[in-house]
């Protein structure tokens, strides 16, 4: 009940999203096939769709993926790995995938019509971009007969491989229409770049790098990956793709995210973090050894304890507790794992989505609530210091140019950075250079003294410490890389911590649906074996 209560909740949010940004977005009474529309109104909401369908909110496919990863536990179906075609996330990301990429094969459409070949370009890139993380999860999906704004009624399924090349395609089609004459080009409708053309083009570039590497495991992608290098137009630190959110509750227009975990009144909270993630992130986890005796100065920024030493008493009895950190293990049947702790348990915060920065003094015994911060955290989809992680990766596999080192370094400082952005954001006090600099020097003693596997493993960790609220990512680096390490319940020496599954190797489809409606659709994936086409 409480997870429908949450559906129901989220639906109000992209409409009151679409008020705040665009004026009647409610484009057709049939969502798969709009009717002829402006393309700033099919731009906005086709963003809109997509970024929500990606994101960690509760319409989201980083949302399991945040589970599947271990930074976040949820009593919920993607515990024990448990996801299923009928959870909310995977039958609202494809249905709402899907109507943005209808929106966006009209808003091609039009605007070739009508010379404004600046949307072509946005809108190519941005679907390129949306079929991409398709194929990421669902490894074989409707792409040739779901392509062009014609309606078939039972699109054919395209393999995951054979989809791939014509993304790069595509990518290459809307670079090509940026640099046209075009009639009309975006503007505020742009949620993403605010109709910066250049940034455009230098995120089509950096997107197909990231694919580049996504593969690179079953090609050789070398001269195309340094291709892309050599030329030097990809991302700068100010191109990051991500959607901002506002601060406005009425109508609500706040991260997804923060509506749900500071708003207990209607529909308690959704995410609780996982122990595993936070003893890493102290230096202190004997499961994950990799950055021992470091401790992350972003704690504090990343998740809120509601607990203090003027109230150090939770209202049940807890799980797992670590000073005034309360949470809850993956794949428990513990005997305190259901009680609920809505005004005890760590919650996300200000980096993940504008939520509390953490400064010690907790909060009464009525729980924290969206009264007390912005939620206007963005959700990141492709930030500036992922960019940099996906070269370090390169570079250190010997795919890419460039000194892996030096790369991982700029990585991790760049992360921080978007650290401190979200901290000007939110009022918290920013990390100084002293404090950063200490805990990159300390990764790179580390990374000096491993061998090359473990120098991959130290980049892909950081990575995933530093894409946390994007589960999604570290999703698909955990499936090509095997890093970072991940938590396994069976050997934890926990007795009620138990896992009969193996890990999700992909996502189901959705249930009911395509399966059912479509006669070309495949059999539903079994999740702990169907590995999508760039898997080993």
């Amino acid at each position: 009940m409480n997870r429908i209560l949450k559906s129901v909740t989220h639906i109000t949010l992209i409409a009151f999203l679409l008020l705040l940004n665009a004026c009647n977005l409610d484009i057709n009474n049939d969502p798969n096939n709009p009717s002829s529309v402006n393309s700033s109104q099919l731009l906005t909401n086709a963003q809109l769709d997509i970024v929500n369908s990606l994101g960690a909110g509760p319409t989201g496919l980083a949302n399991p993926a945040g589970v599947f990863v271990h930074q976040v536990t949820q009593r919920s179906n993607n515990d024990q790995y448990a996801i299923t075609g009928q959870d909310f996330p995977v039958t609202q990301a494809w249905a709402n995938m899907y109507r943005a990429v209808q929106n966006l094969n009209v808003l091609i459409e039009q605007a070739n019509a009508s010379q404004q070949f600046a949307y072509t370009g946005v809108a190519q890139i941005t679907k390129a971009m949306a079929f991409s993380y398709m194929v990421d999860v669902w490894g074989e999906i409707p792409f040739t007969e779901a392509s062009t704004s014609a309606k078939v009624p039972f699109p054919k399924f395209d393999k995951g491989q054979d989809v791939y090349p014509q993304l790069f395609a595509m990518i290459d089609e809307g670079i090509a229409n940026l640099a046209k004459t075009s009639a009309l080009s975006p503007k505020t409708d742009d949620l993403i770049y605010g109709g910066n053309l250049t940034r455009w083009r230098q995120f089509a570039k950096t997107l197909k790098l990231k694919l580049y590497n996504q593969i690179r495991l079953v090609q050789n992608v070398s001269t195309q990956v340094n291709a892309l290098i050599a030329e030097g137009d990809l991302m700068t630190s100010a191109g990051s793709f991500s959607l901002n959110y506002g601060t406005s509750s009425a109508p609500d227009n706040r991260n997804p995210i923060f509506r749900e975990d500071y708003n207990i009144t209607t529909s308690g909270r959704d995410n609780y973090i996982s122990p595993y993630f936070h003893e890493i992130l102290l230096g202190t986890s004997t499961l994950n050894t990799v950055l021992d005796g470091i401790r992350d100065p972003r704690i504090p920024y990343y998740y809120f304890n509601q607990l203090s030493a003027a109230r150090p008493t939770a209202q049940n009895p807890v799980e797992y507790r670590n000073g005034n950190f309360v949470s809850i293990y993956f794949s428990s049947q513990g005997p305190n794992q259901g009680f609920d702790q809505s005004s005890s348990n760590t919650i996300v915060g200000l980096y993940y989505c504008g939520g509390r920065y953490d400064d010690g003094n907790g909060v009464t015994a009525a729980g924290v609530s969206g009264a007390s911060a912005r939620g206007d955290g963005p959700q990141r989809i492709l930030p500036y210091h992922s960019y940099l992680f996906t070269r370090a990766e390169l570079a250190q596999t010997g795919v890419g140019t460039g000194n892996a080192k030096q790369l991982f370094t700029d990585a991790m400082n760049a992360a921080f950075t978007e650290v401190n952005a979200a901290a000007a954001r939110g009022g918290a006090p920013a990390l100084s250079a002293a404090v950063i600099k200490e805990y990159v020097d300390a990764v790179l003693v580390k990374f000096d003294a491993a061998n090359d596997n473990g120098k991959l493993e130290l980049i892909m960790t950081e990575k995933w410490i530093a894409n946390f609220g994007f589960g999604l990512e570290s999703y698909n680096d955990i499936r090509r890389t095997g890093f970072p390490k991940i938590y396994d319940p069976n050997t934890d020496n926990i007795a009620f911590t138990n896992l009969n599954r193996g890990y999700p190797q992909s996502m189901p489809y959705p249930v009911p649906g395509e399966l059912q409606l479509n006669p070309n659709a495949p059999a539903q994936r079994v999740i702990a074996t169907a590995k999508v086409f760039w898997q080993k």
